[in-house]
């Protein structure tokens, strides 16, 4: 059992994951081209949410198992704030 430390560090670092992804799909997203045509025009949208979500599921996955809801909700939380933050 970890101490209330060692948790809050935890979640730390998962809501910083969490930043840290949304700012890379951003990034990636801005750097794909502009959707073909005949393409949906949120096609690069999509791409980048994908491998974005491919990189959470492996993260969150490769935790132990006990550890994976508090990770996933704290990613959540990070990428929330990170959304907010920009969009304010």
């Amino acid at each position: 059992m970890d101490t209330p430390q060692e948790e809050r560090q935890f979640e730390l670092a998962q809501e910083s994951f969490g930043i840290n992804l949304l700012r890379q799909a951003r990034q990636k997203a801005s750097e794909l081209p502009p959707a073909a045509h005949g393409q949906p025009p949120d096609t690069p949208l999509a791409e980048a949410a994908s491998e974005a979500f491919g990189s959470l599921l492996g993260h969150v996955f490769a935790l132990p198992e006990d550890k994976r809801i508090t990770a996933l909700l704290m990613v959540a939380s990070g990428m929330i704030v990170e959304h907010l933050r920009v969009a304010g």
